[in-house]
């Protein structure tokens, strides 16, 4: 009998990418997205994960504490059952506790879930390829141009949390993913033969919000007003060897992706 996978977040990107490998791989893929429900009506959480074996977590854009929590209790609640949860945090986590709702909700998200009881693999990953759109020869982002940064593919989020889902080697871990390669602002440009521009996060946030709303995008931009800090340089490094190894995954090369 064919396993049914829960993909919270599944009309997003992320998400989205997630159920089309699971797809891909012969397995029965059940969507929950606010189109479907509210993560804060424990009644539709209970329903989304009824019959459910195994579900991949992206939290929709939201970085109010309280309101988030809710999500979690209400997931982990409806999810006793489950043989394994793995939780994409959207972006990477900052050793120590910060004053940014998009790091720290999913810090606690993280906690939660992985000191819940329920097999759960923690994923953190950094920027996505996706994000990128060179124009005119530019290539602009709100990352400083000396940082590196291991630029995943949507695709290889897939293939990540499909793995994540099948590994009980994994169960309890929380690992830094990334891309194959880790690059700075111009050796990025250069696949796209464009020049970098690294974007004030203000700039961002204005270009953002109307696309998102004020409130995801003023979360968002808070992320890379942090990462403007000179010590936080490293922090979308990556280690491109360990992470094919760990799950047994082949990513993406950026000028490879860049061709497609």
């Amino acid at each position: 009998m064919t396993e049914t996978y829960l993909v919270i977040g599944a009309t997003g990107a992320q998400g989205g990418a997630v159920a089309k490998r699971l797809e891909r791989d012969g397995h029965g893929v059940r969507g929950f997205s606010r189109k479907h429900g509210d993560l804060a009506d424990p009644a539709a959480v209970r329903d989304a994960f009824e019959g459910v074996s195994r579900a991949s977590v992206t939290l929709p854009m939201v970085f109010d504490a309280d309101l988030v929590a809710r999500y979690v209790d209400n997931i982990i609640a409806a999810a006793r059952h489950c043989e394994r949860l793995v939780l994409n945090t959207g972006n990477r986590l900052p050793a120590a506790r910060t004053s940014v709702g998009a790091f720290e909700t999913r810090r606690d998200a993280a906690d939660a879930l992985l000191g819940s009881g329920i097999p759960t693999v923690v994923l953190r990953p950094p920027v996505y390829l996706e994000n990128l759109h060179p124009s005119d020869g530019v290539l602009a982002y709100p990352i400083p141009s000396a940082h590196r940064v291991a630029w995943l593919a949507h695709d290889d989020l897939g293939a990540l949390t499909a793995a994540a889902l099948d590994r009980d080697d994994l169960v309890g871990t929380s690992t830094d993913i990334g891309g194959k390669d880790v690059v700075t602002g111009p050796d990025l440009a250069s696949a796209f033969d464009a020049h970098y521009v690294p974007l004030e996060p203000d700039a961002f946030q204005e270009f953002m919000t109307p696309a998102i709303g004020e409130t995801a995008a003023a979360g968002v931009a808070d992320t890379y007003r942090w990462l403007s800090a000179p010590e936080n340089a490293n922090f979308y490094d990556g280690d491109p060897d360990r992470v094919e190894a760990l799950f047994g995954v082949e990513l993406t090369p950026i000028r490879a992706w860049a061709a497609r």
